[in-house]
């Protein structure tokens, strides 16, 4: 396993009299005895309970406005095995008091190496390529991006064109530093996301920016359960109108090259019904850490 890091221990002792600030709008709270019944020990697989929903959407967001931003490169899709491995970690950092991209245990008060961050996020994700970014004491979204952003390592994970998938975890509570932060960042062999609208949840507007990883022949898309439309030239980037009511919709694809098909969707909320034009043609802490290795192709879902 080859992995690229960026030390950050002297910028932890400059910054470590930085304030953090707590924000709690949207926090979500979790009952005493849901954090009873969760035991933070191992190398993961558990899920953690959900803090705040809206910060971890909102880094996602983030992440894709900057790699638009630089060098155009393709949008991120936030996937559940991600978010679950990201989750998890953030809240052991909270709840056994440490700061590291390995995973530890609390044993006595003294702290025992449990596994590597590589281990613990195949827990939930079978990558052929990884990165993590952590940070801690931040109180928004905006403000872990910015300090991820301000060093190299983090930054070069964040705009990394090989990876394709991402899920963010965020925990506020106990720890030093109250509040963690970490971003899971990976690709797996066989799978070629489609994303609609940079991975937003909802939209406004029925004409929707859509791209479909992959160097494919050709394509053919529908929304919802209706019918296949025609196959044509294969792009990954294109414009596509939504069914022009209210609610979830999904855009399914199937891509294809020789005898080789495969199918991927999404699916986002219009807020809207108005009618829409057809669409055109077609971090206080901030350590860093990457990797790579072969793995299986895997079923793709619409999650």
């Amino acid at each position: 396993m080859t992995s690229k890091t960026s030390s950050l221990f002297s910028l932890h002792a400059a910054q470590a009299g930085i304030a953090v600030s707590l924000a709690l709008i949207l926090v979500l709270s979790v009952t005493a005895s849901s954090w009873a019944e969760f035991t933070y020990t191992g190398c993961g697989g558990a899920d953690a309970p959900v803090i705040n929903e809206a910060y971890e959407a909102r880094v996602v967001e983030l992440v894709n406005e900057v790699r638009a931003a630089n060098g155009n490169l393709p949008p991120l899709r936030r996937i559940p095995a991600l978010s679950k491995s990201a989750r998890y970690h953030a809240t052991d950092l909270g709840a056994d008091n440490y700061f590291s991209h390995d995973t530890y245990d609390r044993n006595g008060g003294a702290l025992q190496k449990v596994c590597g961050a590589f281990e613990r996020m195949r827990r939930w994700y079978n990558y052929s390529t990884a990165g993590e970014n952590i940070a801690a004491g931040y109180g928004t979204p905006e403000d872990v991006m910015a300090g991820w952003m301000s060093s190299s390592g983090h930054r070069q994970n964040i705009l990394d064109p090989d990876f394709r998938e991402i899920g963010v975890g965020y925990y506020q509570g106990s720890g030093e530093y109250g509040v963690y932060w970490v971003q899971n960042l990976g690709a797996r062999n066989g799978e070629y996301p489609l994303i609609i609208n940079n991975d937003a949840a909802v939209t406004s507007d029925a004409n929707v920016t859509v791209y479909v990883y992959g160097n494919w022949g050709e394509m053919r898309l529908r929304n919802d359960s209706g019918a296949w439309g025609e196959w044509q030239p294969f792009q990954n980037r294109f414009t596509w109108t939504l069914a022009d009511s209210a609610g979830e919709h999904i855009l399914s694809a199937e891509l294809r090259s020789g005898a080789t098909t495969y199918s991927t969707c999404d699916k986002i909320s219009l807020t809207s019904v108005a009618a829409a034009a057809p669409a055109a043609d077609y971090q206080v802490y901030l350590p860093v850490l990457a990797s790579a290795e072969q793995q299986a192709q895997q079923t793709v879902m619409c999650e």
